[in-house]
């Protein structure tokens, strides 16, 4: 069950980073961001797809650029994350010290 936690984990920090490299270089495409980021191609497309499906960022002729929506996800993205940590510290586990202090 956590595994599939595990790999959504994954993927968030490889969009993250892509989404990143994407704001310092646009327009930039697939294979100079998986060269820049040392993901493989498919992985970075994938990140691109989910990246562009969440609305962060566009694809143009001349590569990828970030939208407005990348800086307010990217402004809101401590507060959602500690959200995330709150809850998973409210998980119902008998003798369990807290995860992060919030």
């Amino acid at each position: 069950m956590l595994d599939s936690l595990q790999r959504e984990v994954d993927l968030l920090a490889r969009a993250l980073r892509t989404l990143s490299y994407i704001s310092e270089n646009e327009p930039v495409g697939i294979r100079r961001t998986a060269g820049a980021t040392d993901y493989e191609h498919h992985e970075i497309r994938i990140a691109f797809r989910l990246l562009e499906e969440e609305g962060l960022v566009e694809a143009t002729e001349r590569g990828a650029v970030t939208t407005d929506a990348a800086a307010a996800f990217l402004g809101d993205f401590d507060d959602d994350v500690d959200a995330v940590v709150a809850s998973l510290d409210e998980l119902p586990f008998p003798e369990r010290e807290p995860m992060h202090a919030v």
